[in-house]
């Protein structure tokens, strides 16, 4: 008896130690890790933490010691700085207790109680959990404070072997992939190991409701999942091991395994899953080596009935039924490269996998239950294969296609036997009234209505450049149609096509088009087009054109983001002729009239700031040529008022490689030619409602012979204001040429003529000739960016001098002069010049102890020069200044560096004179006197990208040539 009480005292001993020791670690510790919390937080972590209570106790994760936060946040890093990572009702971080007296504090533990974590990125893929300092050490203990007395400031080791999370809700969001998903109810338990550099992790976890979303398709949604996961990865290669993978969505088990190895050049994936339901079953593997091609082994079997599947999965949205199978092998490399039939740089596909794909639906049925009807008696059959690694083997069939709503069937078949030549064979035959379609189809504001029926047959080889067509009979017809959205009160009505594709021979020749009527009532007013077209070989067409449209009515109708149309249209046209009439010349044999009138059409898009604005214009066909008639145009302040033709438009439209000729009148009261640069495909928007362009210069297209007669009032570009500006502009083969250009700058008359063109949306060439007598060389110093640069020493001028320079070179993508490319040579005569200040003659003037000398006057002075590679060559050149003859010659460079040579002729006859070398830069020259010859020259960038012969060949043709056609005088 003795002995019972003995050990039951020994028992309750223990157990009051064990909870004393409960009750006062914390209240002992407890100082001491909330400074460890504040130590570590401080240290890790570069982003906002806070909460409202800590409390460190063995209850809340018995046995565990846990410090224990309430109202937990943890804010995100830049740019999501005032989102929130992680929100919790309590996180709690368990404690090592041995680390307690060794120290330092080890935390092992995670737990996320009522949590809620947002995992998300930009468009640019920056992501908000960046929340780390760079500079942080977690593992090693903090120095100790440098003042005797106080504690260390300790922080914690984190080594993380358990993460629980209960009652947690989980968000991703990738706008770049784009993917959502969104997790409700997370119960997690996961474990780590680590041994000998191999990480095991072991998780198990039970969501409530997940949703998942792709590019704005939901691909799962509201449905509750269990998953038990074994994932091992080696820490030395980073290869991974997903040894076991069990989930289950809603009440559908599904089992994943797989492998991902690193390479030393690429990667190796296998992934193989399983699902058995209700003794139906889906599986599949994927199997995939990535080096400098792909190489890849897939097999898919998939053997279900929708109707059991769907309830597995809890879809409780839409009705689905039918026997559904599909199998699929696939073996072999994918690769693509340089065609090998062409000389030009080309990327084809060279290799595909043999594949067999196989698929069959019957008794399909599907209902939106939001919906009063269904698509019933959904069914088809499909094969597909491929051979040899060859895409143009390719073999796709479509038999027993059908499918209905209400009384309105499509059935029918499609076969193309390879991809060379494309035989093909199809009947497809289609009875739908289009106002029942939204009882079964959600439409969301599309509303639709009419009768449209649809008759094809088609059977034979489509090869145009071989000239094949299949022998083919198609017709579509829609009667009593309307169009309706909810973005405009108003519907397109009286719809009425009639459409048919003929061809009895099988040869390109054979094929007709005809299309009698399209014909529709939009806002009162009607508009009808009959056309036929025949013979692609040698086109013969058939077209009529009658009625108006309201362009903002039908843009709003449809709604296109990014994009804003306005204006009206009216037409009556009758075109009708034959290409080979057009080719040969024969016009009189075309029957084209009628005219397009329109007005105060204008159009926004995001490709360009602002609005292009056609105020009124008016298009008159006559054969062969279509004429523009008093058009009126803006774009923001730039505007153009144009008269003229053009010409060969058929042929332009019909056949390949032929020009669009034309001549015009065209004046312009202001034309600011900043506004007309090409720019590249515009970023994603940004933060900003701002769009990013990339610089390109301006590109002519290469298939226009347009001439222009052009009275423009005033011009800016780039700073630069040209006025009166009278030119014959021709734009032929990719070239825009300026012949007899007359017009004023910076004060003085210019005559020019010039030349452009576009190499590569990046680069582009011109040459010109100018003669410019007698402007202001501080207004022309003030105003024009070349001279600037060309002359540098003018900002010490004044007075009046005269320019005839020819000059060509190279424009970067910004239009501006690339200075090693420029070429030419010419003369600059001073008439009556002072110059002040200029470090060149001030130095001269101080070393040679003549203050006349500092600012010279100079009269009839040439200053004749030739640049190429960077620098410029000045001939010898005297002048008379303050008494003394000065004769200079030598070199300069853009960079401002100088090696000129000079001598100071002494007065009264300059026979006695100073030789003096002038060295260094225009900002600092240095003298020397004598006749040196061991100067350093001046540093030359040599430029050796010169246009090929066939192009210099091309803009010498086009300079000497005029462009043939009728004068069009300016309109007034």
């Amino acid at each position: 008896m003795k002995r019972t009480f003995r050990i039951f005292g020994i028992t309750l001993a223990v157990i009051f130690v064990l909870l004393l020791c409960l009750i006062l670690i914390p209240f002992l510790f407890k100082e001491k890790l909330g400074q460890v919390v504040k130590n570590t937080a401080n240290k890790t972590l570069c982003t906002e933490l806070n909460f409202s209570e800590m409390d460190v106790s063995f209850i809340r994760h018995f046995p565990h010691l846990t410090i224990n936060l309430s109202d937990f946040s943890l804010k995100s890093s830049a740019p999501f700085s005032q989102d929130t990572l992680i929100s919790a009702e309590m996180v709690s971080f368990g404690v090592n207790l041995g680390s307690l007296v060794s120290g330092p504090v080890e935390i092992t533990k995670i737990y996320i109680d009522h949590g809620r974590i947002i995992v998300q990125y930009n468009e640019e893929g920056t992501p908000n959990y960046q929340i780390y300092n760079e500079s942080s050490d977690s593992v090693e203990r903090s120095e100790p404070s440098s003042e005797p007395g106080e504690p260390a400031s300790e922080s914690a080791e984190i080594r993380i072997e358990h993460i629980i999370f209960t009652h947690t809700d989980f968000v991703y969001s990738d706008p770049s992939i784009p993917m959502n998903i969104v997790a409700h109810g997370i119960d997690y338990r996961g474990k780590n190991d680590i041994s000998n550099y191999i990480l095991r992790l072991d998780s198990k976890v039970r969501i409530d409701s997940i949703d998942l979303v792709y590019d704005q398709i939901p691909y799962i949604k509201a449905k509750p999942l269990d998953a038990e996961l074994i994932t091992q990865v080696d820490l030395n290669s980073l290869d991974m091991k997903f040894e076991k993978n069990d989930l289950k969505i809603k009440d559908v088990p599904f089992e994943f395994k797989g492998e991902l190895n690193f390479r030393k050049d690429g990667y190796e994936i296998f992934i193989a899953f399983f699902s058995m339901f209700q003794e139906e079953y889906l599986s599949g593997s994927l199997w995939m080596i990535s080096t400098d091609s792909l190489w890849l082994s897939a097999k898919t079997d998939v053997n279900v009935t929708l109707e059991n599947w769907a309830k597995g999965f809890g879809i409780k949205e839409t009705d689905l039924r039918g026997k559904f199978n599909m199998k699929l092998n696939a073996k072999g490399i994918y690769a693509t490269g340089q065609n090998p039939e062409s000389k030009q740089p080309d990327t084809v596909i060279l290799s595909i996998p043999d594949f067999t794909l196989t698929s069959k639906l019957s008794d399909g049925f599907f209902q939106d239950k939001t919906l009063p009807q269904a698509i019933r008696d959904i069914s088809f059959n499909l094969s597909a294969s491929g051979t040899n690694h060859d895409y143009r083997t390719i073999n796709l069939q479509i038999e027993n296609l059908k499918a209905g709503i209400l009384n309105n069937r499509i059935e029918g078949y499609l076969r193309v036997y390879g991809l060379v030549d494309l035989p093909l064979e199809a009947k497809f035959l289609s009875h739908v009234n289009l106002a029942e379609l939204k009882e079964a189809i959600p439409l969301d504001s599309l509303d639709l209505k009419g009768m449209l029926d649809l008759d094809l047959e088609v059977k034979g080889n489509y090869a145009p450049k071989k000239k094949r067509f299949p022998v083919a009979i198609v017709t579509l017809i829609l009667n009593d149609g309307a169009i309706q959205t909810k973005y405009y009160p108003c519907p397109i009505e009286n719809i009425h096509l009639a459409a048919t594709i003929v061809n009895k021979t099988g040869k390109l020749s054979g094929t007709t088009v005809r299309l009698d009527p399209l014909s529709f009532t939009f806002e009162g007013n009607p508009f009808e087009f009959r056309g036929g077209l025949s013979n692609p070989e040698d086109l013969q067409y058939d077209l009529v054109s009658k009625g108006s449209i309201d362009l903002a009515g039908i843009y709003h109708l449809f709604s296109r983001k990014g994009m804003e149309l306005a204006g009206y249209i009216a037409t009556d046209l009758i075109l009708k002729g034959k290409e080979s009439d057009a080719l040969a010349g024969h016009y009189d044999r075309l029957y084209n009239r009628g005219k397009l009138v329109l007005r105060n059409i204008a159009l926004t898009t995001e490709y360009l700031p602002k609005p292009v604005i056609l105020q009124s214009g008016v298009f008159r066909f006559e054969n062969e040529r279509v004429w523009f008639e008093k058009f009126d145009s803006r774009y923001d302040v730039s505007d153009i008022t144009m008269d003229g033709y053009l010409s060969n438009v058929i042929n332009y439209v019909l056949a390949k490689n032929q020009p669009l000729k034309g001549n015009f009148a065209f004046r312009s009261n202001y034309l600011l030619l900043d506004e007309f640069r090409s720019s590249a495909e515009p970023d994603p928007p940004q933060s900003s409602t701002e769009t990013a362009y990339s610089p390109s210069v301006i590109v002519i297209p290469k298939n226009l012979e347009i001439g222009l007669n052009a009275d423009l009032k005033k011009i800016r570009f780039q700073g630069l204001d040209i006025t009166n500006l009278t030119s014959t502009v021709e734009v032929q083969k990719g070239l825009l040429l300026l012949k007899a250009m007359n017009f004023d700058l910076i004060g003085c008359n210019v005559n020019m003529e010039a030349t452009y063109g576009s190499i590569t949306p990046k680069k582009a060439f011109f040459d010109f000739d100018i003669n410019a007598k007698d402007f202001d060389i501080q207004r022309a110093y003030r105003e024009v960016e070349l001279f600037r640069n060309l002359l540098t020493s003018a900002r010490k001028c004044e007075g009046i001098v005269s320019l005839d320079y020819s000059l060509k070179g190279r424009l970067n993508a910004g239009m501006n002069p690339v200075y090693p490319s420029l070429e030419g040579g010419g003369t600059l005569s001073l008439k009556k010049v002072k110059v002040m200040g200029l470090k060149l003659f001030t130095a001269m003037g101080k070393n040679l102890g003549k203050d006349g000398i500092k600012n010279p006057d100079l009269s009839k002075v040439d200053l004749r020069t030739t640049i190429k590679n960077n620098v410029i060559t000045l001939e010898r050149t005297k002048m008379k200044m303050a008494g003394f003859r000065f004769r200079v010659e030598g070199q300069t460079n853009f960079n401002g560096e100088m090696n000129l040579k000079s001598r100071l002729g002494l007065p009264p006859l300059g026979i006695f004179g100073i030789p003096m070398r002038i060295l260094g830069t225009t900002e600092n020259p240095k003298f020397k006197y004598g006749r040196g010859t061991r100067d350093k020259d001046v540093e030359e960038t040599e430029y050796t990208d010169e246009l090929p012969p066939e192009m210099l060949k091309m803009i010498r043709t086009a300079k000497e040539e005029d462009l043939p056609g009728d004068t069009i005088s300016p309109p007034r």
